[in-house]
């Protein structure tokens, strides 16, 4: 059934054929438009595919069907800080750790956006040490929070 015509379009998508991939996702979507995984599967293929316009229609759907969801918001922040629209990507993050504050991605993408792209030290240092919590293996956000905590004057 449709389970399986899912798992096959990840498939197609993990050996790099997107484009049937989304072929098969836009049938799913029609015969299933409450879900959200063939919406966000398909937008991810479609930035894969260069069609960034089409991967942005399919995040706001699932952000509609499910305000703040976490793997569509943190995959379309990503989208919106590479298009450098900022102001934007932030408001996504914040939106889904509103609604899902344990998903540590959202929290470190958000790190980011606010280090190297809007110039706001502290939200990056919050955002870094939440997920560090989490995530105590990942040492290349232990060396951001140092350098952060330098350059913030805390020790």
């Amino acid at each position: 059934g449709s389970r399986r015509e899912f798992e096959r379009a990840v498939a197609l998508m993990n050996g790099g054929k997107n484009e049937e991939a989304i072929d098969l996702l836009t049938k799913l979507i029609q015969q299933w438009p409450g879900l959200t995984a063939p919406h966000i599967n398909s937008a991810i293929a479609c930035i894969r595919t260069g069609k960034t316009e089409l991967a942005e229609q399919h995040f706001k759907t699932a952000l509609g069907l499910v305000p703040g969801h976490p793997v569509a918001g943190n995959e379309y922040g990503l989208l919106l800080r590479k298009a450098g629209r900022f102001k934007e990507a932030r408001e996504i993050y914040e939106k889904a750790l509103a609604s899902f504050p344990d998903y540590l991605p959202v929290h470190r993408n958000l790190g980011i956006l606010c280090d190297l792209y809007l110039n706001d030290p502290e939200c990056a240092l919050k955002q870094f040490e939440i997920y560090s919590k989490g995530k105590p293996a990942d040492t290349q956000v232990k060396i951001w929070i140092a350098e952060l905590r330098m350059r913030l004057g805390r020790q």
